[in-house]
């Protein structure tokens, strides 16, 4: 994707130090490039609502898997930090239907979702991170979690 078609790049700075956790946030940030390009290409309608489509479905994955990670470490932002979550999905989808309807995606669409994500990340993510790192648990307990999950 050439740059111009980027929306967001991923920095080391947004990286949680939590390698799935990261991973999942760098394919959130393809998934938006994904959908900045076909905006600039002026893409058909089914194809944006496709990737909003795409968007979604991760998302809701994401953020299951996440909650579920939170919930284990007894994150003590749980309930704020889950209705973040369902505020987030609930604009997708009421994005993707208007997509689907023939509305042209708006920019401010797309604006928030690169500052929601980034902003999301940098703040309220690193809050869970660092309370699992405080709690001095291993690294490794992280990748054994996610591997019960899948």
């Amino acid at each position: 994707m050439s740059n111009h078609a980027m929306l967001v790049t991923w920095q080391d700075g947004y990286a949680l130090d939590l390698d799935e956790i990261d991973d999942q946030h760098r394919m959130l940030f393809d998934i938006m490039n994904r959908l900045w390009s076909a905006i600039i290409r002026r893409a058909e309608t089914v194809e944006l609502g496709g990737i909003l489509e795409d968007l979604e479905r991760y998302t809701v994955l994401h953020f299951t898997e996440e909650e579920t990670f939170m919930r284990s470490i007894s994150y003590m932002g749980f309930d704020e930090h889950i209705e973040q979550h369902r505020r987030f999905v609930d604009y997708i989808i009421q994005e993707k239907r208007s997509a689907l309807a023939g509305r042209q995606v708006s920019l401010e669409l797309i604006h928030f979702l690169r500052d929601w994500l980034v902003n999301h990340i940098l703040v309220e993510d690193k809050r869970y991170a660092d309370q699992f790192r405080q709690e001095r648990r291993p690294v490794s307990l992280l990748g054994r979690f996610f591997a019960r999950l899948h």
